[in-house]
């Protein structure tokens, strides 16, 4: 404990002494050293503990030796690149690789029974870290030399395990990666969250505040982290070792202790109880602890169900629930912060501790729900599936998003902001299936990503901290709708548990529903084009850009799947009509020729592979009304409303506005759905040339740019997107970050490339293959659908889902 806890302790200690600057320092210094130390460290006590895992510490101890000076060096730059002094920063790092060092040393003492040694090295430590503080606090000559003192003796504790794993060096480090490299992604993911989640900390409350929350998030989490990094694996490998539950009554004791006491805190710091300010410390500091008291207790429940994943047997890792948890709860400190306020912050340990838990035990619940009748796992996806199309919106200041205005604004208030319900749907189905092992390449690739975009982040905004906190805004508009991926990969259809039919069905119920309700009830408000309120009981964000696609996408999904059930062949030509209607009266292209793309490729597929000429009629009549449609709309629009916009511009205009017109007409105000509604096909082109040319020269300006990201992007007045995904993408964080998503794309296409004849005798999987190929290639070619939470969802659900079964196929063709 003395080993692990000596920083957090020294931070504590500093905030609670009122030198919260200074415990800010020293929090982003651990944060930076754990965001690589900890990376690395691989669940390695839990492994040592283990007896499912041949790897010795010798092993771990040479590959951490290996790794020593380059993660040093790394962390430094992290640690100064945000204003931390260069001598602290140095002076920390050496005690944080030396800790390293030692808890291997520790673990493999704790597993031989060694207890004299380990009281040894807790007492050295604890009058180690006691002079380091007071040499700090009291102003002693050179005050670093206190720290120096503290971080360079402990090695000389640890020489024994240095020479041994110096004199044994191991026969094979490539399969000792394969063993580690699962938990290496899932200790790296919660190493690299501490880091951000503290410079998120620091950028949006300052650095006093940060220091204050830094310390009391230490204080009221100290009995989670103490089970976390001592307790938890010795007691899972008592537990392990002698076949019963165990759990030290003192502990109770304390958990018990630690919920009450942090109850009353909470309570008395809302209450602004005077006695509290006496010490010293803000109420916002006391509310924080009083809350983080109580995710303390529930990060014990959680890192024990954490414990037993990962000492159970070799088939269980936790990277998958690391990666959901934390990943969330970066994403809680902008949005906590801009929704409810500095307070907010306060309970963000806590909020730490419920995802952990919720993530852990539905990981472990995976493995019972597996268990479960083949028809409650698939009704569970059915229901998920009609959530993840339907466009219903929720504001968190309003409930049911209703504006019949046609360009909805948030101005800018995250409250105002409207959230589809697929963003819930796609984490309830995720907690729900936890299937975690099935998804481990969508993780693999949320995680690379992650790390790259941070990398990005860091490499082309050092010093700018306002734009640092901009781009890992930016960072999670990306990263939250990729968790899709991963519950695409949970529908896999095999045996029994085929849900291709099923999700075809639902797909084709929501549209049912949704797409003549909205048609008629534009007839009935007088517009042939779409409008966003249904009949006021509800209104769809983006009605006329992303909703009209994805519905598309879903109804081609239905159309390839259902064409061949009894019975649907006449509904679904019926729900043609209304779908060729729909996208001729959203005055969307794209919509349209989505559709259209999608059709022809059904009438080439039952043409060629089952002589079934009927798709023929579908394809002409949907060309026929989707065209006509969007003719009879935009002219209806352009006589009777856009006379008024273009007098309105050209007054406002130059005596030289024809000739710059289409680049001064590209505004925010331009690109509302209700004028891209009306803007014409040449026009349109034009726009869309104009920005990509403009993210693309960014994109190609220099090296730097070209591989890290710009360090600041167009005027948002003017071109408020780049309305190509990819390019967007590069703008923002460069080619490195963007490597993984492009891996994926290659190997996508390549296995729909080397299973094109597997995938031929499959309508469905067919359609599905057809649909994700529209949607990544010509939609995100057009916008930036995959940003975006209800578009991006859908898409990468879709893309999981097919990537399941290919995974599938390429298994029984390649059974080794």
């Amino acid at each position: 404990m003395a080993n692990t806890f000596a920083m957090t302790a020294l931070l504590i200690a500093l905030g609670v002494s009122g030198y919260s600057s200074l415990a800010a320092d020293v929090g982003i210094v651990h944060g930076a050293s754990l965001a690589l130390f900890f990376a690395f460290t691989a669940n390695a006590r839990s492994l040592i503990l283990s007896n499912s895992y041949s790897v010795s510490a010798n092993s771990i101890m040479h590959v951490r030796l290996i790794l020593l000076l380059p993660l040093s060096v790394v962390s430094y730059f992290l640690s100064v690149g945000v204003g931390v002094e260069a001598g602290l920063a140095i002076v920390l790092i050496v005690r944080r690789a030396v800790e390293w060092l030692g808890e291997v040393q520790l673990s493999q003492f704790e597993r031989l029974g060694r207890k004299r040694e380990t009281k040894l090295y807790l007492l050295v430590q604890s009058l180690l870290l006691v002079i380091a503080y007071c040499w700090l606090v009291f102003d002693m000559p050179n005050p670093y030399f206190g720290l120096w003192l503290w971080a360079i003796l402990p090695l000389s504790l640890n020489m024994s395990a240095i020479f041994d794993a110096l004199t044994e060096i191991p026969k094979s480090l490539s399969s000792f990666f394969v063993v580690l490299f699962p938990h290496i992604g899932s200790s790296a993911v919660i190493g690299i969250t501490i880091y951000i989640f503290r410079l998120l900390l620091l950028y949006t409350s300052g650095k006093e505040t940060a220091g204050d929350l830094f310390a009391a998030f230490a204080i009221g989490g100290l009995i989670g982290s103490v089970f976390a990094n001592a307790l938890g694996a010795s007691i899972t490998f008592h537990e392990q070792r002698s076949g019963t539950s165990h759990f030290p009554s003192f502990f109770r004791v304390a958990l018990n202790g630690s919920l009450v006491g942090g109850g009353v805190l909470f309570i008395t710091a809302s209450a602004q109880w005077s006695i509290l300010e006496m010490i010293g410390k803000s109420y916002l500091f006391w509310q924080a602890v009083g809350l983080s008291l109580i995710g303390g207790v529930v990060m014990v429940y959680a890192q024990r169900i954490r414990f037993r994943l990962l000492q159970s047997d070799k088939e269980h890792d936790v990277f998958g629930p690391d990666v959901m948890a934390n990943i969330l709860l970066l994403a809680a400190v902008p949005f906590s912060y801009y929704l409810f306020g500095r307070e907010s912050l306060a309970g963000l340990y806590l909020l730490s501790a419920v995802l952990s838990f919720i993530f852990y035990l539905s990981s472990r619940m995976g493995e019972v729900t597996r268990d479960l009748s083949a028809n409650v796992r698939r009704n569970i996806k059915l229901v998920i599936a009609i959530i993840l199309l339907s466009p219903l919106y929720l504001q968190a200041g309003y409930g049911i998003f209703h504006d019949p205005s046609s360009s909805f604004e948030s101005d800018g208030k995250l409250l105002n902001l409207p959230i589809p319900f697929a963003v819930f749907g796609c984490y309830l189905g995720i907690v729900l299936l936890g299937d975690y092992r099935r998804s481990y390449l969508s993780f693999s690739t949320i995680f690379l990503t992650f790390v790259l975009m941070m990398l990005s982040v860091i490499f082309s905004s050092t010093g700018d901290y306002v734009l640092q906190e901009a781009k890992l805004v930016l960072l999670l508009q990306y990263m939250l709708p990729m968790f899709a991926l991963t519950l695409g990969q949970m529908y896999r259809s095999t045996g029994k548990d085929d849900v291709s039919i099923g999700v075809g069905k639902m797909f084709f119920w929501v549209l049912v529903v949704i797409v003549p309700l909205q048609i008629v009830s534009s007839w009935y408000q007088g517009s042939p084009y779409l409008m966003p309120s249904v009949f006021g009981i509800f209104s769809i964000y983006q009605y006329a850009t992303s909703v009209p696609v994805i519905f598309a996408s879903g109804y081609l999904f239905a159309i390839f799947a259902l064409w061949d059930v009894p019975g649907y062949q006449r509904p679904l030509f019926v729900l043609t009509l209304f779908v060729a209607s729909y996208v001729g009266a959203s005055l969307s292209i794209l919509a349209i020729s989505v559709t259209l793309i999608g059709l022809l490729s059904l009438t080439f597929y039952y043409w060629l592979s089952k002589k079934d000429k009927s798709p023929v009629a579908v394809f002409i009549l949907a060309v026929g009304l989707s065209w006509g449609y969007f003719y009879v709309a935009d002219h209806y629009y352009v006589t009777t409303e856009r006379s008024v916009q273009v007098n309105s511009t050209v007054l406002k205009s130059s005596t030289n506005a024809k000739r710059d017109w289409p680049e001064a007409y590209i505004t925010e105000n331009t690109l509302s759905d209700q004028r891209d509604k009306s803007e014409n096909v040449a026009l349109g082109i034009q726009q869309l040339m104009l920005h990509w040319s403009t993210y693309l020269n960014g994109v190609i300006s220099n090296s730097e740019t070209f591989l890290f990201g710009n360090d600041a992007r167009p005027d948002r007045s003017r071109y408020p997107g780049a309305r190509n995904y990819y390019l967007d993408y590069l703008y923002n964080y460069g080619l490195i970050a963007f490597m993984p998503i492009l891996v994926l794309l290659v190997h996508t296409c390549v296995l729909i490339y080397r299973y094109k004849k597997q995938i031929y005798l499959s309508s469905w999987l067919t359609g599905l293959s057809v649909v994700v190929l529209v949607l990544l290639f010509l939609d995100n070619s057009s916008s930036i659908g995959l940003r975006q939470p209800y578009p991006g969802i859908f898409t990468f659900f879709l893309w999981g889902y097919l990537l399941s079964n290919l995974l599938s196929l390429n298994v029984e063709n390649n059974p080794t």
